[in-house]
Formats: C-alpha cells, structure tokens, sequence
C-alpha cells in the first residue's frame, strides 16, 4: 500500500481518557463515560488510508470491558442495578467505518454477559456528514447497534436548536445529554422565565413522546444543580457530583 498519499488525518501527539459518574435522581451510580481528551492540538498528518482514531477507540473500549468486568459479580449475583451503562463518546463521523462498529458491537455483547449495557454517546447530529453515501453509512450502522443491545446519547445538545426533535421521530436517540453550564449561563443572560417554561414544556412531550431520557451535563455549580433538580432530569452529571477520574495508559 502506498504510504505516501495525500494527509486527511491528523494524530494528536498527547492523548488521555477521563472518566465520571453519572448519578440518578436519588444520587445513586447510573452509569459512568469514558471520554479521549487531547493534551496537545499540535497534530502530525498521516496519510488519508490511516484512521488515527482507531487504536484510540481499541484502548476506550478496552479499558470500558475492564471496568465492567470489574463489577460484574455486583451487577450479576443481585438485583443491584449499580453502573449498568457504559458510556462511550464517539465522534458521529467515525461511525462511517464498518470495523469500528464491529468492535462497538463486540464489545457490546461482552458487557451485556456481564449484566452491563453499552451506550454510544455521538457529539453531532448523526444526518450532519458531509455526503450523503456517509450518512446512509452512518445511520445504517446506528441502527445496527441499536438491533445489537447498544444504547445511544446524542451528547451536547444546544437548547437554542429545535431540528433535534425531528431526530427524535426516528427512535434514534435513548439519552440526550443537556450542558448546564450552556443552560445555566443563557438563562441568566435572557433573565426570561418563558425560556424555562418552554424548555420544560419540550423536555416533558419528548419524554412522553419518545421515551427519551435526559441527563444534566456539566453540572458544576450549586446554582446548576438546584436549575437541573427544577427540569425533567433523570440523570445527572458533573463536578458538582464527581471529579473526572483520569485513566492513564
């Protein structure tokens, strides 16, 4: 294979994963996600054949099958419900790749021996690729998932754009992910209870609706916590809770 092609990647030179709760209304472990954070955004280019992603993703799940395996004697020999979802984030792009969905669902079927289930949190809307052979590959290996056991989030949901609800109507998305910090910050800024209103209103039909769930993000503050208590929540995540454990490699 020719090495020498044009560059469409590009490999951070720094990366490390963080992990946190996610809690439940009652302050009991839901879940907890693993995230890739990169230390360094001066990147080298690879050539466009090479998915510099890929080993990254390997190491995640990786690490995600040792952590449930590590609790599955409490998931398993009791009712105990303790951090039953694994939550993965994943670029929506990435989900074009056949391989990487194969690993998602192999990894999928190891947790759920374990009494654990896998959840995919995607950071875009999956209809936002570029070309439309990327979006039938993207949306086809969603529901791939989904037809496997595997749960997905649609994480960072910007209040301020409605389009999500049409996504909603495919039976897409189990869990959508709502920044506090974001909310927090333009509630203070409109200083307009109608933005509250109207965020509940919508928050309560979805879930009546579509049977989706959400979670408080980024709750880092008192005050985020007492506006999340006040909203439809189920879940909840954040500082506030729990610091972000740092995995190393």
């Amino acid at each position: 294979m020719n090495a020498t092609g044009s560059a469409s990647y590009v490999y951070p030179a720094s990366h490390y994963l963080s992990r946190q709760l996610i809690l439940t209304r009652d302050d009991c472990p839901f879940g907890s996600e693993i995230r890739i954070q990169f230390d360094d955004l001066q990147a080298q280019p690879v050539p466009a054949w090479v998915n510099p992603m890929s080993s990254l993703y390997s190491e995640v799940l990786t690490h995600t099958r040792l952590i449930a395996f590590s609790l599955k004697d409490r998931n398993t020999s009791s009712e105990s419900k303790y951090l039953s979802r694994r939550f993965v984030c994943v670029r929506q792009s990435d989900l074009a790749s056949s391989a990487l969905t194969e690993e998602l669902i192999q990894c999928g079927d190891a947790l759920g021996n374990l009494g654990q289930t896998l959840v995919i949190a995607l950071n875009e809307l999956p209809l936002s690729a570029v070309s439309f052979v990327e979006k039938k590959k993207i949306l086809n290996n969603l529901y791939l998932l989904k037809d496997h056991g595997i749960e997905i989030a649609f994480d960072d949901y910007n209040i301020d754009d409605e389009s999500i609800e049409m996504f909603t109507t495919l039976n897409l998305f189990d869990y959508i992910k709502i920044p506090l910090s974001t909310l927090d910050l333009s509630l203070k800024l409109t200083g307009n209870p109608e933005l509250f209103n109207r965020l509940h209103e919508r928050m309560t039909m979805l879930t009546h609706t579509t049977k989706v769930v959400f979670i408080a993000d980024r709750v880092e503050q008192t005050a985020s916590h007492i506006l999340a208590r006040a909203l439809p929540f189920e879940y909840f995540q954040g500082s506030h809770y729990s610091p972000a454990d740092i995995l190393l490699n």
